[in-house]
């Protein structure tokens, strides 16, 4: 696999066939991890609170557009420890880098499957995201699901950056903050909270997963789940205002990998050609 300078890949876990990874996709730091090994990640940085960074995100075509246009944005991606395929289109474009991405990492099934857990010691939150109501909410659901999660504090995401970063200053013994905004906030706040929350795990779980958990956004079945086809169910629920980003962001990504390979590959082919010294 490519890695991106500085990064390297994390420990092999027994529990998959492929080592988790990380790989350059075209200037986006991807990584390779399946749920079971995000978890497994999740444990470990919890146990080593010294451990940088922290900060786990995820990359799916919406954001690779985005990423590609914003510079802040394609940083704080780069900065992540883990950037989780949570797109179809990932899994499979992943490929022509030669890297194989086991499979699907979605944020909201990693998410629950974290605090349904009951491999994980006690912990402490903040959550952070969409409507305070729907926060709240939320957070009450995670805390009747899991033995280990505890939410101090559960906060609307419509406040100011500066705000946030008031916030922060004055969480320093939080273990965990979720953060679940529209992309590129999310990737924002989680920057501002990894600068003044250092050994806190910051993870941005995404606005769909506070929504579902709240009962507001309906999940899409289990076997669109599994086909990777929860955008074309949000597309169904919600028409008006993702049509733009569904019909014509997904050939957008489509375009811009396939160039992006093309010309690595012509890259490539020409170093190799430059005679040896």
């Amino acid at each position: 696999m490519t890695p991106i300078a500085g990064i390297t890949s994390e420990k092999a876990l027994t529990d998959s066939p492929l080592s988790p990874a990380h790989f350059d996709m075209g200037g986006v730091k991807c990584s390779t991890h399946t749920i079971p090994q995000l978890l497994d990640e999740i444990r470990f940085l919890m146990d080593s609170p010294a451990i940088q960074p922290r900060t786990l995100l995820c990359l799916n075509a919406h954001i690779y557009n985005l990423a590609q246009e914003d510079g802040d944005l394609r940083e704080s991606l780069n900065n992540a420890r883990i950037v989780a395929a949570d797109g179809m289109g990932v899994v499979w474009l992943a490929r022509l880098w030669r890297t194989e991405v086991a499979e699907r990492c979605n944020m909201t099934e990693a998410f629950r499957a974290f605090f349904t857990s009951t491999a994980f010691r006690k912990n402490e939150g903040i959550l952070i995201g969409v409507s305070r109501e729907e926060a709240r909410a939320a957070a009450t659901v995670i805390e009747r699901s899991s033995t280990h999660c505890r939410i101090r504090k559960a906060y609307s995401g419509y406040l100011r950056d500066e705000e946030y970063d008031e916030l922060f200053r004055t969480m320093a013994s939080v273990d965990l903050i979720y953060v679940g905004m529209g992309t590129p906030r999310t990737e924002r706040i989680c920057a501002i909270a990894r600068a003044r929350c250092p050994h806190a795990i910051v993870w941005g779980i995404g606005a769909g997963t506070i929504r579902i958990l709240a009962g507001t956004m309906h999940e899409a079945p289990p076997f669109m789940r599994r086909m990777g086809l929860q955008w074309l169910h949000r597309l169904w629920r919600e028409p008006t205002r993702l049509w733009t980003r569904y019909l014509f962001g997904n050939p957008r990504f489509i375009y811009r990998i396939l160039k992006t390979a093309r010309q690595a590959r012509r890259t490539l082919a020409q170093q190799s050609a430059l005679p040896r010294s």
